[in-house]
C-alpha cells in the first residue's frame, strides 16, 4: 500500500507542476495574440491613412502566430479542452478509449519532437550560412533556437500525457488527471 500511496503523490505533485507549467503557456499564448490583434489593427490604421504599414509586420505575426499555436496546443491538450469528436470512442469502454488516446498523444508527441528536430537542423544550416529574417536582420538560427525550446516544453507535456494514457489502459481510466470546470483535478479513476 505504501507503493501506491507515494504514486498517488507523485502523480499528483505532477500534474500540479505541469498544470502550472501550462498555464503559463496559455498566459503566453494570450498575451502573444492579443499583441497579434493590436499589431493588425494598427497596420490596419495605418495602411488605410498613410498608405505605410508596419515594416516587418508579416514576420511579426507570423511568428506571434507560431508562439500561440505551440504553446496552446499544449495546454488544450493538457485540459482536454480542445475539440474532438467522440464519433469512434463512444462505443469504446474506458480501457479502449485509454488506449485511443494513448496513441494520439504518442503521435502528437513524436510530431512535436520530430520538429523538434527539424529546428535544430534548420538552427545548424542558418547558422553556417548567416541567415537573416528580410526586415530586422534577426539570425534564423536564434528564431530556431528559440522555437526549439517551445517545441521541447511542448514536447514534455505530451510525453506525460502519453504516459498517463498508458498506464490508464491498465487502470481502466479513459481520463487520467482530466481538469473540472474550475480547474481541479478530478480522481483519476471513475465509477
Amino acid at each position: 500500500m505504501r507503493g501506491s500511496e507515494e504514486a498517488s503523490f507523485l502523480k499528483k505533485a505532477l500534474d500540479k507542476a505541469f498544470d502550472r507549467i501550462t498555464y503559463v503557456f496559455a498566459l503566453t499564448a494570450g498575451v502573444f495574440f492579443v499583441l497579434i490583434v493590436i499589431i493588425l489593427v494598427i497596420n490596419i490604421i495605418l495602411r488605410t491613412m498613410f498608405s505605410s504599414g508596419i515594416a516587418g509586420q508579416f514576420e511579426i505575426v507570423q511568428y506571434g502566430v507560431m508562439i500561440c499555436i505551440g504553446f496552446g496546443v499544449a495546454r488544450t491538450t493538457y485540459t482536454e479542452r480542445h475539440i474532438h469528436i467522440d464519433l469512434l470512442t463512444n462505443h469504446m469502454n474506458r480501457r479502449m478509449k485509454s488506449a485511443a488516446k494513448f496513441f494520439g498523444m504518442l503521435i502528437c508527441t513524436f510530431l512535436y519532437g520530430y520538429s523538434s528536430y527539424l529546428l535544430v537542423n534548420l538552427a545548424n544550416g542558418a547558422a553556417k550560412y548567416n541567415r537573416v529574417t528580410d526586415i530586422y536582420r534577426i539570425p534564423f538560427h536564434y528564431i530556431y533556437w528559440a522555437f526549439f525550446a517551445l517545441l521541447t516544453l511542448s514536447t514534455t507535456v505530451f510525453i506525460y500525457l502519453t504516459c498517463l494514457y498508458f498506464t490508464g489502459i491498465f487502470t481502466g481510466s479513459d481520463q487520467p488527471g482530466k481538469k473540472t470546470d474550475d480547474g481541479k483535478n478530478e480522481a483519476s479513476h471513475e465509477v
